[in-house]
């Protein structure tokens, strides 16, 4: 083996005890053929005491610098190739603990009430054997998890199969939500009805301008029928007919 600077030789330590030996201490599930995603495997090395300063590079390093290669990468995945891949995936008929337990996301929360525990597509659900492992796990999501509790035998009396992981973990398909135990989600706070604005009291020793008032009216807009006429073309057409009645009136006595 090639010799690696003191940094990347703790660091390819540190891989090979994850990907050859024990992922279920750290909540890994590698894939049959002893694949991990990269970014699943940097979270696990930040939050390990001692490993934060842990990126993508030192892996590039690490891989491109060991002779003969330790391990491979493939796209966004790796795996050790010397030791193997750890196979720590147990008999599937095994009964499970009375309970198993996973945490979830706050933002998860609501969802797994309505509709019980989904994983990924074409991936297995991740359930821890304690409350310890399922919160250290739950919070490289989220810093506050939910707790959620599995009744793992009574799932499977009901034909749910678990399958057991190294000492930690086991993994399973979807739950519904009759075989979970979670505290029920907060409800959304109702949003304020917006209020309407106040008239501002006048402050002593000024006056409010009323504005309205001081405009000229508004005339009001003229009817289609008949068009009003000055007060003295009313008074001439009342004259007139008075006169007109007296000449008829006074023709009739003569």
């Amino acid at each position: 083996m090639a010799r690696l600077p003191r940094q990347l030789e703790s660091v390819a330590r540190m891989l090979t005890y994850i990907l050859s030996h024990r992922p279920d201490e750290f909540g890994l599930v590698l894939s049959e053929e002893g694949f991990i995603p990269i970014k699943h495997l940097l979270q696990v090395l930040i939050a390990e005491p001692g490993w934060g300063f842990v990126r993508r590079y030192h892996l590039d390093q690490v891989v491109g610098l060991m002779s003969p290669p330790a391990f491979e990468v493939e796209e966004e995945h790796i795996r050790a190739l010397t030791p193997e891949p750890a196979k720590l995936r147990r008999d599937p008929g095994e009964p499970p603990p009375a309970l198993l337990y996973v945490a979830i996301p706050p933002k998860a929360h609501a969802r797994v009430w309505e509709e019980g525990l989904k994983p990924l597509p074409d991936r297995e659900l991740v359930l821890a054997a304690t409350p310890e492992l399922a919160k250290k796990l739950g919070r490289r999501r989220a810093p506050d998890p939910v707790m959620v509790t599995v009744q793992a035998q009574f799932a499977a009396r009901r034909g749910i199969s678990f399958t057991g992981y190294g000492e930690g973990l086991y993994l399973a398909p979807p739950l519904p939500r009759d075989f979970l135990q979670l505290p029920p989600p907060p409800q959304a706070p109702e949003k304020p009805k917006p209020e309407k604005p106040r008239p501002t009291a006048p402050t002593p020793g000024s006056f409010a301008l009323d504005l309205p008032g001081m405009l000229p009216s508004a005339t009001k807009p003229r009817s289609k029928g008949k068009k009003s006429e000055p007060d003295w073309k009313a008074g001439t057409r009342a004259l007139r007919k008075q006169r007109e009645k007296g000449e008829k009136g006074k023709g009739r006595k003569d």
